[in-house]
């Protein structure tokens, strides 16, 4: 019977229901130093046991709210009464739809009670309540890990976004008074190089020139975006078009010397210079 109730909980898959019985001995695990506790469990699916808590949550109420009516009926009332208690009844119909706000978000939780449910009749047993602050100061310490560990790699990223721009992005975090911290720009210094690079069993001769033609054209194009960088002084510009015209001049030097070798191996020269840097031309 309702009367004998004491609490309806879910846990992920699984559902109970604690029943005080003063007839019988209690032989649970789960009696809380309290005689007569009888709890009765069931397994399913998480959706399934939400629901049939839900719908006895709800049933339970029902059961709270009929007991209370009835125990609400006058033998005879006046009119002055009736507009009395009508006026009263407005404010217990917002509480239950505020009620039933939170039933539903409890829904949305892997576990749930009768007790966190709102149950007027419900009383939360010690064993409980360690259980519950237990279970929640596990899950805090864990948030409390976590959110340094997403914090510190916030800061690298932020930090090599400072290198890579110049400037320290305003989403980095900052403790009370901290300053954030002074980054230098790294300017063309990030490149991979290609996998035939490794040593081959060609020529070696020719592989130390291949890998030096490879090195020199990332060269070239470091130097060719230093160039082309914008709010550059007269000096500076000049300069950097200078390094860059050296670099390009380099590289084709590099290149006959490969096509010198080819050639004298017997082997067709190439044009890596040409494709590699199509439209360029060398002061």
């Amino acid at each position: 019977q309702w009367k004998q109730l004491e609490n309806l909980y879910f846990r992920e898959k699984k559902f109970a229901v604690e029943v005080h019985d003063p007839r019988r001995i209690s032989v649970s695990r789960r009696t809380f130093g309290q005689s007569g506790l009888v709890v009765q469990t069931w397994y399913a699916n998480t959706s399934l046991i939400k629901s049939i808590w839900v719908m006895a949550i709800s049933q339970h109420q029902f059961y709270l709210d009929r007991k209370q009516s009835k125990a609400k009926i006058p033998s005879a009332r006046s009119l002055d009464d009736i507009a009395m208690d009508l006026t009263e009844m407005g404010t217990p119909k917002v509480s239950k739809l505020v009620t039933l706000e939170a039933k539903n978000q409890l829904i949305m939780a892997s576990n749930g009670s009768l007790i966190s449910s709102g149950s007027q009749d419900s009383e939360v047993s010690e064993e409980q309540k360690k259980e519950k602050i237990m279970e929640l100061k596990k899950k805090e310490k864990f948030l409390q890990e976590k959110l340094l560990q997403k914090v510190e790699e916030l800061k690298k990223i932020c930090l090599r976004e400072a290198e890579l721009t110049g400037k320290m992005p305003k989403e980095y975090p900052l403790g009370a008074g901290e300053e954030p911290p002074q980054v230098r720009r790294r300017v063309g210094t990030a490149f991979k190089l290609d996998d035939n690079l490794l040593p081959s069993e060609e020529d070696p001769t020719l592989q130390d020139l291949e890998s030096n033609f490879i090195i020199h054209q990332k060269l070239v194009e470091a130097a060719k975006k230093l160039a082309s960088e914008p709010d550059l002084c007269k000096n500076v510009k000049k300069k950097r078009k200078q390094e860059y015209a050296d670099a390009v001049k380099k590289l084709q030097e590099i290149e006959n010397s490969i096509n010198e070798y080819r050639i004298k191996c017997g082997k067709k020269p190439t044009q890596k210079s040409t494709l590699a840097l199509p439209g360029e031309r060398i002061p």
